[in-house]
């Protein structure tokens, strides 16, 4: 993947408190199943129905070994875990994934051809443990490959952290102690953060003995449906990050936590996009590229 060196540079970002005549979500596109049938909730892992995540990416090395989950957020991004970027190593991108072991399919391959991990992520605390992919070709959206809702306006903020419940989706390890071949989904309840030891900022822990994301499903997506506008939409809250307990809680990232991280590459790349042309906003803040920079791979 494409190495990048950026100076500094200081960057006028400007945000706006919700308003109902704009979208507060990064795609307009986003959280729409393509059944738009409600999927029962669950509190043990279970087989997803089909398409009802399609904004899940299966990332892979080009010799086809599964590296982490992740999702679609734009026609050319991908969110995941920092921990799933590894050095000089070209990751593929498979989205409208369902059965990893099925030959046939309608699944799609996109090379990423630039990698963008959080100048600050720590792999030892698992701080800033976020990352996005720049997908070589645009996608186009279709009935099982749409984007997942993100939300941009942080005004948001305390209502998704008042959401206890979430839903976790992923191929990783399950009771029987090997990675499922078909997505699975399960809910996973909040926790106070003590249950986690310790948790930092931009953090939140989550998950029990009965009911947690396990190893192989680190960069894959929790969330929750939202009504917005007379609709529902499923809007990403966390990113799976630590969970080698499996049936403990464990840490997750909070993905509005650093939405300053996710404009800030967002923009970069689309230049000047919907998110920035809204009118005249109610406030703007001043932002220093170095304080969030990410690191290119």
């Amino acid at each position: 993947m494409e190495i990048i060196v950026i100076g500094t540079a200081v960057i006028l970002l400007m945000l706006v408190f919700p308003n109902p005549v704009f979208t507060q979500f990064l795609d307009s596109d986003c959280g729409v199943r393509s059944s738009h049938k409600h999927v029962p909730r669950v509190v043990n892992g279970k087989v997803a129905h089909s398409n009802s995540s399609p904004w899940m990416a299966f990332l892979h090395t080009t010799k086809n070994e599964f590296i982490c989950g992740g999702t679609l957020i734009s026609h050319k991004l991908i969110l995941t875990a920092a921990h799933c970027l590894i050095p000089n190593t070209t990751i593929i991108v498979r989205l409208g994934e369902y059965n990893r072991r099925q030959i046939k399919g309608n699944r799609e391959e996109y090379q990423a051809d630039r990698a963008f991990q959080h100048r600050f992520y720590d792999p030892n605390t698992h701080v800033n443990d976020i990352a996005l992919l720049q997908l070589a070709t645009s996608v186009v959206y279709k009935g099982n490959i749409r984007p997942i809702c993100i939300v941009w306006d942080t005004t948001w903020k305390q209502f998704i952290d008042g959401i206890r419940v979430l839903t976790g989706t992923g191929w990783g390890r399950t009771e029987i102690r090997h990675d499922s071949d078909e997505l699975r989904t399960l809910d996973i309840s909040r926790q106070p953060s003590r249950m986690c030891g310790h948790v930092l900022s931009d953090q939140f822990c989550a998950g029990n003995w009965k009911s947690n994301l396990c190893i192989g499903d680190t960069g894959g997506p929790v969330g929750a449906m939202v009504r917005y506008q007379n609709s529902y939409r499923f809007v990403q809250v966390g990113i799976a990050i630590t969970n080698q307990r499996c049936q403990r809680p464990s840490v997750y990232t909070d993905v509005m936590g650093h939405m300053d991280f996710v404009l800030r590459v967002y923009w970069m790349l689309n230049g000047n996009d919907r998110i920035l042309t809204t009118p005249k906003p109610e406030r703007e803040m001043d932002w220093d590229w170095n304080d969030t920079m990410p690191k290119f791979w």
